[in-house]
């Protein structure tokens, strides 16, 4: 039994839905990760000249001590 004229049409345009619906999902998930992503590297980076010219003032210039506060930054929690 073939379709009729406004059968397909009906079809054609539900089927252009889901295809849009899906690409919109998929931008917005890809989105979402983009923006977790940016949140778990926010705050993370090294020690500045600044920083390292005030540990060396304290005279905590160890590279025990600048590894220890190296590793402290890495596991800075990440609740936001």
């Amino acid at each position: 039994m073939p379709f009729r004229v406004g059968e397909l049409k009906v079809m054609t345009e539900s089927f252009l839905g889901v295809m849009i619906s899906a690409m919109a999902i998929s931008s917005l998930m890809l989105s979402i990760q983009s923006i977790e992503k940016s949140y778990r590297n926010a705050g993370k980076h090294s020690l500045t000249q600044n920083e390292l010219g005030i540990i060396n003032s304290a005279g905590l210039n160890t590279t025990s001590n600048i590894n220890l506060i190296k590793e402290d930054i890495n596991n800075l929690s990440q609740s936001f």
